[in-house]
């Protein structure tokens, strides 16, 4: 049996998807478990800084997410890096 949050939910559906799809399943499982690790908490404000040269000139920096506004604490910050082609290459959750 698959275990996991996204398992769990295709579990429950068993009853009327076909078995033969749980190979697919669990591809979907698989990618959609690469983004576990980068939920945000609870928020109310998002701060965004821009790159001002260089590869993803013009494109989005950080995000900055907060509670409590802008003067409140940091929950999540995302770093985007680009490539030389400005196609975004990598994001690092803090």
């Amino acid at each position: 049996m698959r275990t996991g949050l996204f398992a769990k939910l295709l579990n429950t559906l068993d009853a009327v998807i076909n078995p033969a799809t749980e190979e697919k399943q669990d591809d979907i499982i698989t990618e959609l478990e690469k983004l576990v690790g980068f939920e945000i908490g609870e928020y109310d404000y998002v701060a965004l800084t821009y790159v001002a040269a260089g590869n993803g000139a013009g494109e989005i920096e950080t995000v900055i997410y907060k509670i409590g506004g802008s003067g409140g604490d940091v929950v999540a910050t995302l770093t985007l890096a680009y490539d030389g082609s400005n196609n975004l290459s990598t994001v690092t959750k803090t």
